[in-house]
């Protein structure tokens, strides 16, 4: 009789169990609504492919909605008393990475500044990094809203008590959260994203700057390295001339030292600017994110000229445009919002518990009801409170401090790039020209017998070096806009 007591307690508790799991089988359907999109400015705003029209109709809905696991929730928070309410903030899904196909020809006949630069984002080990750190934060924010799952549990009491087989009972626990934190802790997490994404696009300028002045330091080489071969071509002409002239004994021994010195030395600096350019190439390589570079030259723009940099139009762009500046205000949003949650967490959850049991000596059913919630009475989140009007204060410094290190940092390169364009204006527009002009004048009074080859040879090492001094002013001057064309990122990662 026993054995059929208990395997009717058996069959009942199954009926039971069943039961619960059906119940809790329907919270994982999918429910319609979508989240509200953002009030953001276009600049900041991530859509999620919704037209700004149902967007703005999605932002004043207050419904709370049910969504599937893989579905980010998003709720919009209620303002905190005393404290300025910040704007809810909306994420758009991860990106793909582009395809490298194509992007860099194996074989061409010269490699441009724009291929490596699209190699470059296309494959950049620190932008897949920074990528992969963006859809982390990604995670974090789908996380943040989610809420806590159910508890099951199986309880048996009185076991023994006279004989019985006691109390059987299933119970089911669920906290709820209250004050909308969910929906607070997203928007937290929804503004480290955004600050992740400043990260990536900063380190995109990063990588972009880095190529643009290896780029200028390996294309000045690639011309220094023409400018030697032409002064060991032309070492060699005078040297033949000479040897002309001493066979005529029209110059003398000295004269034709001097000419071989000069050819040796020539050749000593056409192979150290051919070892430079190897050099710089590597380092352009590295910058690029590639192992080598294709055998090809750089496509230089020989016509190419430096124009003006007007510092109140490059300042109100940086203000604009800078990912430091977008990561400090990130910053201070999050930081708002962080206050709205340690001032949404004074309100405690309520925790509710629903069952069903069987009483084993009677074979009566009975339900079971249960609500707590915790007392803030002594812990009322102060400290974290006081943490977050902390961080508000300082993420506000950090904006005015970023400010001004960008303003330092955009005098500094402007004024280096004015300074180099002054000079390479300078000698291309005079010193060049009257050195060219006297080299001319020169080589007709050596040719005629008026001068000496010391004379003509000084006069021809002033024209080279005016030349290299040209190339040296090119490269620090695009060296100088590189940054300033990167809005001045920091170098170093």
């Amino acid at each position: 009789m026993r054995c059929i007591q208990l395997a009717s307690y058996r069959c009942r508790l199954s009926s039971l169990l069943l039961l619960l799991v059906t119940v809790l089988s329907v919270g994982c359907q999918t429910g319609g609504k979508r989240p509200f999109a953002s009030t953001q400015s276009p600049a900041t705003t991530l859509s999620d492919g919704l037209s700004p029209e149902e967007a703005a109709g999605n932002a004043t809905q207050l419904e709370v909605v049910q969504v599937a696991f893989d579905e980010p929730i998003v709720r919009q928070a209620e303002p905190v008393e005393g404290t300025v309410a910040p704007e809810p903030l909306q994420i758009q899904p991860a990106l793909s990475l582009p395809d490298l196909d194509g992007v860099l020809p194996v074989a061409a006949e010269s490699l441009s500044l724009e291929q490596l630069e699209a190699s470059a984002l296309a494959g950049h080990p620190a932008l897949r990094q920074a990528r992969a750190q963006v859809d982390s934060r990604r995670g974090q924010y789908v996380q943040a809203g989610l809420p806590f799952n159910p508890v099951l549990q199986y309880q048996s009491e009185e076991i023994g008590n006279e004989g019985a087989s006691g109390l059987h009972s299933l119970r089911v626990n669920q906290q709820f959260v209250t004050a909308n934190k969910l929906g607070i802790a997203q928007q937290v997490q929804a503004h480290e994203v955004q600050k992740q994404q400043a990260q990536l696009r900063a380190a995109e300028l990063r990588v972009l700057t880095r190529i643009r002045m290896a780029f200028a330091a390996a294309a000045v080489s690639q011309r220094r390295t023409e400018l030697t071969d032409q002064i060991v071509e032309l070492a060699e002409t005078s040297l033949r001339s000479v040897q002309s002239l001493v066979d005529a004994k029209e110059a003398s021994n000295v004269s034709l030292l001097q000419a071989k010195v000069e050819l040796d030395q020539a050749r000593v600096n056409a192979e150290n600017a051919a070892t430079q350019l190897q050099a710089d190439r590597r380092a352009l390589a590295a910058a690029a994110g590639m192992p080598e570079l294709p055998p090809a030259d750089l496509a230089i723009d020989r016509g190419e000229t430096l124009e003006e940099a007007p510092w109140e139009l490059l300042l109100s762009e940086l203000e604009a445009s800078s990912p430091e500046l977008a990561q400090a205000g990130s910053e201070l949003e999050r930081a708002r919002w962080a206050l709205q949650l340690a001032c949404a967490q004074v309100t405690p959850n309520i925790t509710g518990q629903f069952g069903v049991g069987v009483d084993a000596a009677t074979d009566d059913t009975y339900a079971i009801v249960g609500v707590s919630v915790p007392l803030p009475i002594r812990n009322r989140n102060q400290g974290n409170i006081q943490t977050a009007r902390a961080d508000i204060a300082a993420a506000s410094a950090a904006i005015d401090q970023t400010r001004l290190s960008l303003d330092g940092r955009l005098a500094d390169a402007v004024g280096r790039y004015q300074t180099a364009r002054q000079r390479y204006e300078q000698l291309v527009s005079r010193i060049v020209p009257n050195a060219e002009e006297t080299y001319r004048l020169s080589q007709q009074a050596f040719a005629a017998g008026e001068s000496d080859f010391l004379q003509l040879l000084t006069v021809q090492r002033t024209l080279f070096s005016t030349r290299l001094s040209v190339l040296d002013a090119f490269g620090q001057a695009k060296q100088a806009l590189a940054e300033i064309e990167g809005l001045l990122v920091t170098l170093q990662p």
